[in-house]
């Protein structure tokens, strides 16, 4: 039996369908996304206000995972990605830190990254003393819990055969659907929940 639980949710706050209350300020967004889905990936670079976000996850007892993520030339860039974590080293244990890469990272970024919970995927094996798992022609190196991103559009049937194949994962597993609504978040919530994950 599959010891896999998702955690699903998307890029970014900004759901285009009717899932925010028109009156709901731009600022509580993210308490309002968090009570419908337990995972959120944005850049680190984000508009968002990171502290707000960092604080109302210290101050919340529900199970919610973010993604912060960074584009492959920022990973390559280690003075770029030493100004990036800057603001953010201080809530290194309340995020995961993720780069869809298609090189090994060089030892130095590596350093820097040492205390940060960490997921690289990749086409192929990285090398670099981290879990991996292989899901859906993807490679994930993680310290802490996989990240899988997707941006595929996926039918009923896709999604079940799409979630059987990660579930081999066999662990805790943050699926991000880059930029699906709310609905089709609930709907590979519902699945996963009939599947038993």
């Amino acid at each position: 039996m599959s010891e896999t639980e998702f955690l699903i949710g998307r890029c970014g706050l900004d759901l285009q369908d009717d899932f925010y209350p028109d009156d709901l300020p731009p600022e509580w967004r993210f308490d309002y996304y968090s009570t419908a889905f337990k995972t959120l990936s944005l850049p680190i670079d984000t508009d968002e206000d990171l502290d707000q976000i960092f604080e109302a996850l210290e101050d919340s007892d529900e199970e919610f995972e973010l993604v912060l993520s960074i584009e492959q030339a920022q990973l390559t860039a280690p003075d770029q990605l030493t100004a990036l974590l800057a603001s953010v080293v201080d809530y290194q244990s309340h995020f995961t830190l993720f780069c869809e890469v298609d090189e090994t990272p060089k030892k130095a970024v590596m350093d820097l990254l040492e205390g940060y919970q960490v997921c690289f995927q990749s086409s192929k094996s990285l090398n670099l003393g981290l879990q991996e798992a292989q899901v859906v022609d993807k490679t994930l190196s993680f310290n802490q819990y996989p990240v899988l991103y997707s941006a595929e559009v996926l039918d009923e049937k896709q999604i079940r055969t799409y979630l059987e194949q990660v579930s081999r994962i066999n662990t805790k597993t943050l699926l991000i659907c880059k930029f699906a609504e709310s609905e089709a978040l609930n709907k590979i919530r519902i699945i996963a929940e009939l599947l038993g994950f």
